[in-house]
């Protein structure tokens, strides 16, 4: 016999709803609200003035069959749920145990939970390809050389989520209002092409432009508290901006491109008396490392690198002596003498909607100043939560460091900033909910405005040297001419030849 619960709303209607035990709270409640003419998402179950956890299935809810559940109008205002993603064994780098966390609104998708843990904006800060994956086809002869698309499946609990239907449930759809929820990460092939399965995505998950609300465009933007009291969750629920779309494909991140990037010399000035000068997000969502054409002579070594690599063999392989400890600190002073020569710093600070600034800094700013550098290039709803700015020096760690805001700090003395530097720019874990959902408008509007697309020069491509051809001998006029022993350029000499002598 089938079991079954009776849910009551406020006007003491009834809806019976079958059960089974594998069935999740959150689909009971989808049901009863449908039957009585409710927005699921606006509401939950009490069952003896008790908050159920719509996230557990009914074989642990501890309801028996026939109870009496209570339908309850839940806050308007997004709650933060923290979520612990569980990656494979292919994308485990850089995540200790093989996992990564990160607190999310209720209202986030899971596709864009997965999307902002590729683009690093969430958890370790490190890019990974979680939503466009392909795999190569095993089928027949005719499909060789195909990309099939390869799907993220997540488990979560007993659910399972294979289906871009399912990826578009938000978290409070799926019961998750609040604490903690692990999700477990794993692929799974399909039989649909890479681009079939990348047009499907772009139906699914489509941008929406965000329209200004023309009402009240001469007040003071509402001033977001950073933590809600469960108390005035109804007063805050006013306060609280609209966020986004939960359903928006974000543009995976662009890597920093290797050659020299070409700089407008047009620039603004922001409060702070520093030009600036400000890159808008790129325009397409393939990156441009990845629009480059192979050239398989590229990866074929010169004579030159094989000269090198011997020569760096040779001078590894002799036995080296361990500096004295004056010659240790004559070092350690010329390296002073050469840090404080440094009068400037180029740094560029990338946002999380991929946008970047550039300005300078001198010998005397502190990393209290570039906090307030960055604070002041924030549009003012975001320019009141908390932030951190991360740099990647190779010669101290392989991992980023943050950036002290202490006003002792020197960028140049002390943090050792040299050159030109890029600077991470990434939310604090206790900033509003908004912030992660209202990526567009992270920037004041002057400097998007003034905002340039980011122009990425790429290396000339090497001419190919003309083979001249020698000059015939006395010998070679009577046909005796033997064929000439010169090398063709970027043919291999016969010392560097391995094998039998």
């Amino acid at each position: 016999m089938s079991a079954h619960v009776v849910v009551i709303d406020a006007t003491a209607r009834r809806a019976t709803i079958k059960t089974t035990p594998g069935k999740h709270l959150t689909d009971i409640l989808h049901e009863a609200c449908s039957k009585l003419g409710y927005n699921s998402s606006q509401y939950g179950l009490k069952h003896n003035r008790k908050q159920l956890d719509l996230s557990l299935s009914f074989r642990l809810s501890g309801l028996s069959s026939g109870a009496k559940l209570e339908l309850v109008q839940a806050s308007r205002s997004p709650s933060v749920v923290t979520v612990g993603l569980q990656l494979p064994e292919s994308e485990v780098r850089g995540a200790p145990n093989g996992r990564i966390l990160d607190k999310f609104p209720s209202t986030t998708t899971l596709w864009l939970v997965l999307r902002k843990f590729e683009a690093g904006v969430a958890g370790s800060g490190l890019t990974r390809n979680l939503t466009s994956r392909a795999v190569p086809s095993t089928g027949d002869a005719s499909g060789a050389g195909r990309l099939n698309y390869e799907i993220p499946v997540l488990q979560i609990m007993e659910r399972e989520v294979s289906t871009f239907t399912d990826l578009q449930k938000t978290l409070a759809q799926l019961g998750y209002n609040s604490g903690n929820v692990l999700i477990r990460l794993s692929f799974r092939r399909t039989e649909q092409p890479i681009e079939e399965a990348m047009a499907h995505i772009g139906e699914f998950f489509k941008t929406e432009d965000e329209t200004p609300s023309t009402q009240d465009t001469n007040t003071a933007p509402p001033v977001v508290p950073a933590e809600v009291k469960p108390d005035d969750s109804a007063q805050q629920s006013s306060e609280l901006p609209e966020p986004e779309s939960s359903g928006v494909l974000a543009a995976p991140s662009e890597p920093l491109a290797s050659p020299p990037s070409t700089l407008d010399p047009a620039t603004s000035t922001t409060e702070s008396g520093r030009n600036v000068t400000v890159f808008s997000p790129p325009s397409e969502s393939t990156p441009s490392s990845a629009q480059l054409a192979y050239n398989e002579n590229d990866y074929v070594p010169s004579i030159e690198h094989a000269q090198l690599h011997q020569r760096l063999l040779n001078e590894s392989s002799r036995n080296q002596r361990l500096p004295t400890h004056a010659e240790m600190a004559a070092k350690a002073k010329e390296d002073e003498a050469r840090q404080a020569a440094i009068r400037e710093v180029d740094v560029k600070v990338r946002f999380p909607d991929q946008s970047q600034v550039v300005a300078k800094f001198g010998a005397s700013d502190t990393g209290h100043s570039l906090y307030e550098f960055v604070r002041g290039c924030l549009s003012p709803p975001f320019a009141k939560e908390n932030f951190h700015l991360t740099v990647h020096i190779a010669s101290r760690s392989q991992h980023a460091s943050e950036i002290s805001s202490s006003d002792q700090k020197l960028l140049i003395k002390d943090i050792k900033l040299v050159g030109r530097v890029l600077i991470n720019f990434s939310w604090a874990d206790n900033a509003a909910p908004f912030v992660h959902e209202r990526r567009s408008e992270t920037l004041r509007p002057e400097l998007r405005s003034q905002a340039q697309q980011l122009k990425v020069e790429q290396p000339p491509e090497p001419k190919e040297e003309e083979v001249v051809p020698s000059q015939p001998g006395p010998s070679s006029a009577s046909g005796d001419a033997k064929p000439s022993s010169a090398r063709k350029p970027g043919a291999m000499p016969k010392w560097l030849k391995l094998g039998k002598k």
